[in-house]
């Protein structure tokens, strides 16, 4: 199975590096977002320990992450959809590999809000070159948590602490920025976010703050994937406060390479 689906736009490529964030329509076809849905209802119904660790349940939130390791579905989805040539055309790299998939599900009612931070302070990564592919599976407003984002953030020079809805102290760099207070002072940051059905695509880089409320709409979940590529400049960058990854065959400051990070292009 093969994508028909159109390239990014020369608007679109250069909103991504002004804004740091986009949101396209028309990239992925119904084919592979039917396959990706498949893994994820797989998933919720049989959830790994990533997800019983990391998941609350009773607050009707769910993560898991790294399903391309063991499933079918989102394996093909990473290798053969066109997911790694949008982001070779976005990224300008001549090779491209996946970093991890991330599931999020919160249920309708769930209160629990995603804090506002960037992702690049707790990977064991470092570069320009990376960048997330997020996909709703359900269709999302503002309302029933969709995200948000600081437009133009990502050129801020600002290392912010690590904060997310699983929040692990184990991640937290002391020597790094506290998240400013955004959702209390909205007005001063110029915030951007979209209505979005499912197999829409947010595209957007490590650095740019987002967030997002909980899922207040009482009739319907909120579950998306997002899906991370890394390119040429990438390096393998571990510390005491960055998330572990099975990587022994690389040493920090090491080029990013196979096993640990799958090469697609």
């Amino acid at each position: 199975m093969s994508d028909q689906i159109r390239a990014l736009t020369v608007d679109e490529l250069e909103r991504y590096q002004q804004d740091g964030v986009i949101m396209a329509k028309g990239l992925l076809s119904t084919e592979w977002l039917a396959r990706i849905e498949t893994a994820v209802v797989r998933a919720m119904a049989s959830p790994s320990p990533i997800a019983e660790v990391f998941s609350e349940p009773k607050a009707g939130f769910h993560m898991e992450a790294a399903l391309f390791v063991s499933d079918p579905d989102i394996q093909d989805v990473v290798r053969h959809s066109s997911m790694a040539k949008l982001a070779q055309m976005l990224m300008s790299s001549r090779q491209i590999h996946f970093f991890y998939d991330q599931m999020f599900c919160k249920q309708a009612g769930n209160q629990t809000p995603t804090p506002w931070h960037h992702d690049l302070t707790f990977w064991p990564v470092l570069g320009n070159q990376i960048c997330s592919m997020w996909i709703p599976l359900d269709h999302v407003t503002r309302e029933s948590s969709g995200l948000e984002f600081v437009k133009g953030s990502h050129r801020w020079e600002n290392e912010y602490k690590a904060i997310s809805p699983m929040y692990n102290e184990r991640l937290v760099n002391p020597e790094h920025e506290d998240v400013p207070d955004i959702e209390n002072n909205r007005d001063k940051y110029d915030l951007i976010g979209w209505e979005m059905d499912p197999g829409d695509m947010l595209i957007f880089h490590p650095r740019t703050l987002h967030g997002s409320s909980g899922n207040y709409h009482l009739s319907r979940q909120r579950r998306a994937i997002s899906f991370r590529w890394l390119g040429d400049d990438v390096s393998y960058a571990p510390t005491n406060y960055t998330m572990p990854w099975p990587a022994k065959n690389l040493t920090a400051g090491d080029r990013i390479a196979e096993p640990a990070f799958t090469q697609i292009i």
